[in-house]
């Protein structure tokens, strides 16, 4: 089946989450601990990024932590935290290496991109504004605005929809094991697992149609994919 779309999970896919972790921390704790000696500053980041747990917890979750845990002298109300949190996250966020020419490549063989993220339209609109990469994508399906949130298959399908092609037309790139691989196999979906660092895990019912370590390993593998059909 020729493909005719690729879609996209965005955090720690398209952007390098962990980078843009690492430079809110800072601005976080300048912000809130100005006065924290070094040995303060890595407790208060390490706390950080375990309430944190890989953005996959909910943020006043991640607030009630902080503010029972860290030595705040006076913590911020929630609703300070979570405008400092969305205001700077934006702006701290960076791309994957490779990001934009690996979406020009794509465009150039006539493909439809679409992403697909949990989160809220403002932080996650900020980010993709952020990379200034809006223009390459047909469709941005957000949960908290679509109501509904990976791996549930109604997110897949809205995008789908948006994308007007089959699930059998279509790729799905992502690096979290039930999120995004799970999900979109679920759709009939072929899911190609991003991941730096990690390896499948076997016991799980689906694996991922191919893995890749970095985003520029797409145009390889897309390429065998539509030379072969061609040849067919």
């Amino acid at each position: 089946m020729t493909v005719k779309a690729i879609i996209f999970d965005l955090d720690e896919t398209l952007t390098d989450r962990r980078a843009a972790i690492n430079t809110f921390i800072k601005r976080w704790i300048a912000r809130y601990f100005p006065d924290s000696d070094e040995a303060a500053q890595m407790m208060i980041a390490k706390r950080f990024k375990e309430a944190d747990h890989n953005g996959y917890r909910d943020k006043r979750e991640v607030y009630e932590m902080l503010v029972e845990q860290l030595p705040w002298v006076n913590p911020p109300k929630a609703d300070e935290y979570l405008s400092f949190f969305r205001r700077e996250i934006a702006c701290c966020i960076q791309p994957m290496d490779q990001l934009v020419s690996v979406l020009r490549e794509l465009k150039t063989w006539g493909l439809k991109l679409g992403i697909i993220t949990n989160g809220t339209v403002q932080v996650q609109e900020g980010k993709i504004h952020q990379l200034g990469i809006h223009e390459y994508f047909d469709s941005i399906v957000i949960s908290e605005e679509a109501g509904v949130k990976k791996p549930d298959p109604a997110i897949f399908t809205r995008a789908l929809s948006q994308l007007h092609v089959m699930p059998s037309e279509t790729w799905y790139v992502g690096d979290h094991p039930h999120n995004d691989i799970i999900g979109a196999a679920q759709c009939g979906i072929k899911a190609i697992w991003y991941t730096r660092d990690g390896r499948w895990d076997d016991s799980l019912d689906v694996k991922p149609y191919r893995t890749i370590h970095k985003l520029e390993q797409l145009i390889p593998i897309y390429a065998e994919h539509h030379e072969g059909k061609c040849i067919r």
